[in-house]
């Protein structure tokens, strides 16, 4: 149990669910209707999914190595039992396996960004458990920007998909290559949304952590700046993440469709107003970490959205 708490199984699940719902309901059915056939057999994908599993378990595994005094300081005992050494083998271990992953999909398949991508991630992974993390935001936006790019990676997992991002600011010459245009601009909002959802989420857990972080000498944002000032940086972003939603949904006159427009309200809409209030009066260490489970359950339900909207025929 340990070890599942170290590699945070629970969101490894979150994020293998949110790339598999991405390829298979916003990628390969547009692929489909412009009449191209998928890049990937199912086996090779699931390989791009475990090698994104695996950079992200070990991720947690060496920032738990480089936490370890940090989260004594902050009563945190999840991994007490488990050595330094482990911790270190399994980030390695992982990394390495993924980043053959990926080289293989890069030769094989002349997908060639998958072995650069993992290796680049890995790679921040470390330096952000080292050192980005303990600066203002700089770690926030680091995790923040790698939950994206994982959500983003299945639109880069097909050559016409490579092709139409290349070719994004050319005029579109018929219904395939809007299509493809599509598949892009979606992919984008549900990376978008993750990017802004993980950003709150890690700024409110540096809240929760404070504490710690602070006797340590982290120069994160609520140790720089004040609680105050992060907070309302967190309500910030959720504001934004709110009224961007209300713009999707005037923009294409969801509710014309009443499930996937009432999910959205309370799936999504009405959680980030929970959110929001409960944050502004949030002030201690308990109160951060329920708004911190509050973000994850929203960006489970952003996630979910995709079946929905899949499904109404949105």
């Amino acid at each position: 149990m340990e070890f599942l708490r170290l590699i945070r199984i629970g969101n490894l699940a979150m994020l293998a669910l949110a790339q598999c719902l991405v390829y298979y309901m916003v990628v390969v059915p547009l692929l489909k209707v412009s009449e191209f056939t998928p890049s990937l057999y199912t086996w090779q994908f699931g390989l791009m999914v475990l090698a994104t599993v695996l950079i992200t378990a070990g991720g947690y595994a060496i920032n738990d190595f480089f936490d370890k005094d940090i989260d004594a300081a902050n009563g945190i005992r999840r991994t007490a039992n488990i050595s330094a050494w482990t911790m270190k083998t399994v980030y390695f271990s992982f990394s390495v396996i993924a980043v053959a992953i990926g080289v293989y999909l890069t030769y094989w398949l002349k997908l060639r960004q998958f072995a650069l991508i993992f290796l680049l991630t890995s790679a921040l992974l470390y330096f952000y458990s080292a050192s980005y993390k303990r600066l203002p935001l700089v770690g926030n936006f680091v995790v923040a920007f790698l939950t994206a790019l994982a959500v983003f990676i299945p639109a880069f997992a097909d050559y016409e998909m490579q092709y139409a991002f290349r070719d994004i600011r050319l005029p579109v010459e018929n219904e395939k290559a809007y299509n493809l245009r599509v598949v892009i601009a979606i992919t984008f909002a549900y990376a978008l949304f993750a990017f802004l959802m993980t950003f709150v989420r890690e700024i409110i857990k540096d809240m929760e952590d404070v504490e710690g972080d602070r006797k340590l000498g982290c120069k994160t944002l609520p140790v720089v700046a004040g609680e105050r000032v992060a907070k309302f940086t967190a309500i910030f972003f959720l504001l934004l993440i709110f009224i961007l939603i209300v713009l999707l949904q005037i923009r294409f006159e969801w509710w014309n469709e009443l499930i996937s427009f009432s999910y959205m309200v309370v799936a999504l809409q009405l959680p980030v107003l929970a959110l929001i209030v409960y944050l502004f009066f949030a002030e201690e260490k308990k109160q951060f970490h329920f708004a911190s489970v509050l973000a994850k359950i929203t960006m489970l339900g952003g996630i979910l959205s995709l079946p929905v909207m899949y499904y109404s025929g949105l």
